[in-house]
């Protein structure tokens, strides 16, 4: 996925032709993927209760030709799992030849690559690529709208964008990031130059976690890291599927972001002057990796700087006086 800047041109080019043969309204999509799936590849779909498949979403049973649904998917979801079976197995060809491509040969590791390679299918068909991108420049990149436009989550659309690569037609490009509550990274995608590092938390002074505190707002921010490069990030909570009072938090934070030279095309920057330096954040990738000194925020020790410690002063936090 970085090798490719998150966009795959064989995939785009599966979903066009799966889109040219197959009109996909969103508000007919329901009945015609089941159909589709019926009629073409001989599987039924039902959508089953919760105590029917325990700790499951999705599950396709090959051998009596069923796929079943959770009732705790909503319908944006449904309707994405439904074309991520479809290109997972009508276009199982094209997705296996980008991971022999790729050198990936443990099976584990194949196994999450056909998996997230679907997705991709998946948000190629009920975003397709040119007309996603036309509104998506049309209106200056408002999320909301293009959620509501194309009948898919915010979290759907956010992803989307980053895949907006084509070469001769890209869009701006995008980093994307998920948090936990408890910080840890469960997602992440990267057309930028922006590190996203691969383990431990990020950086508490970005907005991404204040998100938590003001569930499904959009909190702009423009970010600094130490070594002087500037972005501007999108951040909001959205929330997961529930089955029962035990998982009724399953709210996550996610944050698009973009190099400061693309925050004008976006919708959300409009309210900044652009131009001021007092805009930005001093921001970590975290605190692991993070160099800078004097930070009131600082949570473990840096692996790679020995930060001053005098017994006579009391500092910012107990990792530096």
């Amino acid at each position: 996925f970085r090798l490719n800047r998150n966009h795959f041109e064989t995939l785009e080019a599966a979903a066009e032709d799966f889109c040219r043969n197959n009109v996909v309204k969103a508000n007919e999509a329901y009945p015609f993927l089941t159909s589709y799936l019926q009629e073409q590849l001989d599987i039924s779909v039902e959508t089953v209760a919760v105590t029917d498949l325990p700790n499951t979403q999705r599950l396709y049973d090959r051998e009596q030709g069923r796929l079943l649904l959770s009732e705790t998917l909503d319908y944006p979801n449904r309707i994405f799992q439904l074309t991520h079976m479809i290109g997972l197995l009508q276009y199982g060809d094209a997705i296996d030849g980008l991971i022999d491509a790729a050198q990936v040969v443990d099976g584990r590791q194949q196994s999450r690559c056909r998996v997230e390679l679907a997705n991709y299918f998946a948000a190629a068909v009920l975003m397709p690529y040119g007309a996603f991108m036309e509104e998506a420049r049309a209106s200056r990149y408002d999320l909301h709208h293009l959620s509501a436009r194309f009948g898919v989550s915010f979290e759907q659309v956010c992803h989307r964008v980053t895949t907006l690569q084509r070469e001769g037609d890209s869009g701006v490009p995008f980093f994307f990031l998920r948090v936990d509550k408890a910080g840890n990274v469960t997602k992440r995608f990267n057309a930028t130059s922006f590190h996203l590092a691969d383990f431990g938390g990020s950086c508490p002074r970005w907005d991404l976690h204040v998100s938590f505190r003001m569930p499904g707002r959009i909190l702009p921010q423009f970010v600094e890291l130490p070594d002087g490069a500037r972005y501007f990030t999108i951040n909001r909570t959205v929330d997961r599927p529930s089955s029962d009072y035990r998982a009724q938090d399953n709210r996550l934070a996610v944050t698009l972001g973009c190099s400061i030279e693309h925050a004008g095309s976006l919708k959300y920057a409009e309210q900044f002057q652009l131009g001021s330096p007092d805009i930005f954040t001093p921001i970590g990738i975290n605190c692991l990796l993070c160099p800078r000194q004097a930070c009131a925020d600082r949570a473990q020790q840096p692996i790679h700087l020995d930060l001053p410690i005098d017994e006579n002063r009391r500092g910012q936090t107990r990792f530096e006086s």
